[in-house]
């Protein structure tokens, strides 16, 4: 997955777990209201072959973001472990299953402290990068930055420098590329978006981190759970970029509101933070992963229906 070596915590099958409440640091949390989400991600699937699955559905605490309560529920009922990342603060379930119907569930409820963008952060000058920043800037596998090269420059490379130029990167985007379910494959890079002029949420991310680094600006990909009444829900895609001395968020689709947004996952591209990576057979027939406003002190909720998220396969 990445380069630091992950930490395992061993879990037991449907264990639920509460968090202490702690306050995210005032200098993050400006003039925001804290929300509180419900989160019911389910996933099934039809395993041919004994499989090794790593999930990374579960919601990390963060700056932004606390887990007040969660729980993994996994049918049939298997021991499972997770892994951690500490430097990118991602997640992940690892579980080993048999040939046959085997269902993941992730339940929790989440309050999140959403930061005020700043709209005046200027861009940060190469010398004076933290790593995490300066990671963010080379190219990778979905987002090829010295390929883009010339036409960044030639779009965006007169505009002010700072918050300003990648909101102008996230609106031309948001002009020139049409949002069309079914338009990509998992393959599909920020090149190949650029000449299909369409794509998702996913596509729409990786071509702003593009641009950003290829005007040497840091950007990373993040996965997310978010509301939106269209497309039917589903994992969300933004992206980050480092702005005035912190990571600010965008949405290039701009489908769900950016304080409604639950951090799953974050890396340099899609390829870093899949919902879920297989090493075995199996195919994945159904995904739903949604999200609910909730009042505070709320507990767990089950919101799945008989016909809630995608069906993929019979």
């Amino acid at each position: 997955m990445h380069g630091d070596a992950p930490e395992a915590a061993s879990r037991t099958p449907a264990r639920a777990r509460k968090s202490p409440a702690r306050k995210p640091p005032a200098a993050t949390a400006i003039n925001a209201p804290m929300s509180t989400f419900q989160i019911d991600c389910e996933l099934d699937y039809e395993v041919a072959a004994q499989t090794v699955f790593v999930f990374n559905v579960a919601v990390p605490d963060d700056h932004r973001q606390r887990v007040v309560e969660e729980r993994v529920e996994l049918e049939p009922s298997l021991p499972w472990n997770e892994l951690f990342e500490p430097a990118t603060l991602n997640r992940f379930i690892r579980v080993d299953v048999a040939p046959g119907p085997f269902r993941a569930r992730y339940l929790a409820v989440v309050e999140v402290t959403p930061t005020e963008a700043d709209i005046q952060a200027p861009e940060v000058p190469i010398t004076v990068l933290p790593v995490d920043a300066f990671t963010a800037l080379r190219g990778s596998r979905y987002c090829q930055s010295e390929e883009v090269f010339n036409l960044a420059c030639r779009l965006f490379g007169g505009l002010a420098p700072g918050f300003s130029r990648v909101d102008a990167i996230c609106r031309w985007i948001r002009v020139n590329i049409d949002y069309r379910v079914g338009t990509s494959t998992p393959n599909y890079s920020a090149r190949d978006v650029l000449a299909l002029r369409a794509g998702v949420c996913r596509d729409f991310a990786h071509l702003a981190i593009t641009f950003c680094r290829a005007l040497n600006i840091p950007a990373r990909f993040v996965t997310g759970y978010a509301r939106y009444a269209e497309p039917p829900p589903d994992f969300h895609a933004v992206f980050e970029a480092y702005l005035g001395g912190r990571w600010q968020l965008f949405d290039p689709t701009d489908l769900s509101p950016m304080r409604d947004l639950v951090r799953i996952g974050t890396g340099r591209d899609a390829s870093e933070v899949p919902f879920a990576t297989f090493f075995g057979t199996a195919r994945l027939r159904r995904l739903s992963a949604l999200v609910e406003g909730a009042p505070e002190g709320s507990r767990l909720a089950r919101l799945q229906t008989p016909t809630s998220g995608i069906q993929l396969a019979a």
